[in-house]
Protein backbone atom coordinates (compact mmCIF):
# COMPACT_ATOMS: atom_id res chain seq x y z
CA UNK A 1 0.00 0.00 0.00
CA UNK A 2 1.28 3.67 -1.31
CA UNK A 3 2.34 5.87 2.22
CA UNK A 4 0.74 9.14 1.31
CA UNK A 5 4.18 10.72 0.75
CA UNK A 6 4.17 7.93 -2.36
CA UNK A 7 0.92 9.06 -3.71
CA UNK A 8 1.77 13.05 -3.26
CA UNK A 9 5.09 12.14 -5.23
CA UNK A 10 3.22 10.16 -8.00
CA UNK A 11 1.18 13.36 -8.59
CA UNK A 12 3.78 15.56 -9.06
CA UNK A 13 5.73 13.43 -11.28
CA UNK A 14 2.31 13.15 -13.00
CA UNK A 15 1.98 16.80 -12.71
CA UNK A 16 5.56 17.04 -14.58
CA UNK A 17 4.69 14.66 -17.11
CA UNK A 18 1.45 16.35 -17.75
CA UNK A 19 2.53 19.72 -18.56
CA UNK A 20 5.66 18.68 -20.42
CA UNK A 21 3.67 16.69 -22.78
CA UNK A 22 0.88 19.41 -23.13
CA UNK A 23 4.10 22.02 -23.62
CA UNK A 24 5.93 19.68 -25.74
CA UNK A 25 2.91 19.11 -28.32
CA UNK A 26 2.04 22.27 -28.38
CA UNK A 27 5.48 23.57 -29.64
CA UNK A 28 5.85 20.46 -31.86
CA UNK A 29 2.81 21.11 -33.47
CA UNK A 30 3.23 25.07 -33.77
CA UNK A 31 6.91 24.76 -35.36
CA UNK A 32 5.81 21.90 -37.86
CA UNK A 33 2.66 23.59 -39.01
CA UNK A 34 4.93 26.97 -39.42
CA UNK A 35 7.98 26.15 -39.99
CA UNK A 36 8.09 22.53 -41.26
CA UNK A 37 10.35 21.33 -38.40
CA UNK A 38 10.00 19.54 -35.15
CA UNK A 39 10.72 20.21 -31.73
CA UNK A 40 13.58 17.91 -31.71
CA UNK A 41 14.99 19.92 -34.71
CA UNK A 42 14.72 23.15 -33.08
CA UNK A 43 15.90 22.30 -29.69
CA UNK A 44 19.10 20.99 -32.46
CA UNK A 45 18.92 24.18 -33.69
CA UNK A 46 19.05 26.23 -30.17
CA UNK A 47 21.55 24.55 -28.90
CA UNK A 48 24.11 24.76 -32.08
CA UNK A 49 22.61 28.95 -32.18
CA UNK A 50 23.71 29.13 -28.40
CA UNK A 51 26.81 27.79 -28.67
CA UNK A 52 29.26 30.76 -27.46
CA UNK A 53 31.91 29.45 -30.89
CA UNK A 54 31.08 29.77 -33.60
CA UNK A 55 31.11 26.18 -34.59
CA UNK A 56 29.58 23.59 -31.52
CA UNK A 57 30.93 20.49 -31.31
CA UNK A 58 29.00 17.51 -31.59
CA UNK A 59 29.99 16.44 -28.21
CA UNK A 60 29.26 19.19 -26.52
CA UNK A 61 25.62 19.35 -27.95
CA UNK A 62 25.33 15.18 -26.97
CA UNK A 63 26.32 16.71 -23.28
CA UNK A 64 23.73 19.01 -23.58
CA UNK A 65 20.54 17.10 -24.75
CA UNK A 66 18.88 14.05 -23.38
CA UNK A 67 18.76 12.53 -26.72
CA UNK A 68 20.90 9.24 -27.35
CA UNK A 69 23.96 10.11 -30.14
CA UNK A 70 22.11 7.63 -32.58
CA UNK A 71 19.35 9.90 -32.22
CA UNK A 72 20.79 13.28 -32.27
CA UNK A 73 23.54 11.90 -35.42
CA UNK A 74 19.97 11.14 -37.22
CA UNK A 75 18.04 14.79 -36.27
CA UNK A 76 21.78 16.60 -37.38
CA UNK A 77 21.34 14.52 -40.77
CA UNK A 78 17.88 16.29 -41.28
CA UNK A 79 19.02 19.34 -40.37
CA UNK A 80 21.80 19.19 -42.80
CA UNK A 81 19.97 17.82 -45.72
CA UNK A 82 17.33 20.82 -45.48
CA UNK A 83 20.59 23.03 -45.41
CA UNK A 84 20.30 24.58 -41.84
CA UNK A 85 23.28 23.46 -40.21
CA UNK A 86 26.73 22.13 -41.87
CA UNK A 87 29.27 19.83 -40.48
CA UNK A 88 32.90 19.86 -40.87
CA UNK A 89 35.96 17.84 -38.76
CA UNK A 90 38.10 19.07 -36.76
CA UNK A 91 41.39 20.27 -37.86
CA UNK A 92 43.31 18.48 -35.39
CA UNK A 93 41.27 15.89 -34.52
CA UNK A 94 39.60 14.56 -37.28
CA UNK A 95 37.30 12.36 -35.45
CA UNK A 96 35.37 15.80 -33.85
CA UNK A 97 32.39 17.13 -35.73
CA UNK A 98 31.34 20.78 -36.05
CA UNK A 99 27.88 21.80 -36.15
CA UNK A 100 27.51 25.41 -37.81
CA UNK A 101 24.13 27.05 -38.67
CA UNK A 102 23.69 28.05 -42.35
CA UNK A 103 22.93 31.66 -43.54
CA UNK A 104 19.24 29.39 -43.50
CA UNK A 105 19.73 27.62 -40.73
CA UNK A 106 20.17 31.00 -38.87
CA UNK A 107 16.80 33.14 -40.34
CA UNK A 108 14.83 30.00 -39.65
CA UNK A 109 15.69 29.39 -36.09
CA UNK A 110 15.61 33.51 -35.51
CA UNK A 111 11.95 33.23 -36.42
CA UNK A 112 10.97 29.75 -34.68
CA UNK A 113 12.60 30.69 -31.40
CA UNK A 114 9.98 33.61 -31.31
CA UNK A 115 7.07 30.96 -31.43
CA UNK A 116 8.86 28.52 -29.26
CA UNK A 117 9.56 31.21 -26.95
CA UNK A 118 5.84 32.37 -26.97
CA UNK A 119 4.83 28.86 -26.31
CA UNK A 120 7.09 28.20 -23.43
CA UNK A 121 5.41 31.26 -22.05
CA UNK A 122 2.19 30.51 -22.51
CA UNK A 123 2.07 27.02 -20.90
CA UNK A 124 4.82 27.61 -18.34
CA UNK A 125 3.95 30.87 -16.39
Amino acid sequence: MATPQDRQLVEQWRSIQTTYFRTAGAIDRALESRFNIGLTEFEILDLVAESEDAACRMKQLGERTPMTQSAMSKVVDRLDKAGLVSRHSCEDDRRSLFLELTDAGRALHREAAIEHRALLKENLA
